[in-house]
């Protein structure tokens, strides 16, 4: 993550505890207002990304995710304009052959602007090889 709001619990790790109801920022992954935020998953390993889901947070600061873009390893997977509502669950389907170890959602903010980028949850599902069987299976 580009930076951390508060550091004594809005870290980026708060993307990835499986916690999709966030109902003030305190268990959310939260930014500084800055430039462009972004927040980037490893995922360990190189797969086939097939989605991303992004959980919104559910107060009153929902508003704040728009304009969001979705890379694997540099490449476009997802856009969502926005703004998002109080609770949203944003579904990006990658494209095939969205291969990559990370993830990154970034707001890409308007000339001049500076955005929060705080998101309750990210989950990542991936394509499983032939050998393991079809379908996604989430990181």
């Amino acid at each position: 993550m580009i930076s951390i709001y508060n550091p004594s619990y809005q870290h980026a790790s708060n993307a990835v505890d499986d916690v999709t109801v966030c109902t003030d920022g305190l268990s959310t992954a939260h930014t500084k207002r800055e430039f462009s935020p972004w927040i980037k998953i490893d995922l360990q390993d190189v797969f086939d990304v097939a989605e991303v889901l992004a959980y919104n947070r559910q107060d009153a600061f929902g508003l704040r995710l728009h304009d969001l873009l979705i890379t694997v390893d540099g490449n476009h997977c997802g856009f969502f304009k926005g703004p998002a509502a109080r609770g949203d669950r944003i579904l990006f389907l990658c494209p095939s052959g969205s291969v990559g170890r990370y993830v990154k959602l970034m707001i890409q903010s308007a000339e001049g602007e500076e955005d929060i980028l705080c998101v309750c949850e990210l989950q990542v599902y991936v394509q499983l090889s032939e050998g393991s069987g079809w379908g996604i299976e989430k990181m």
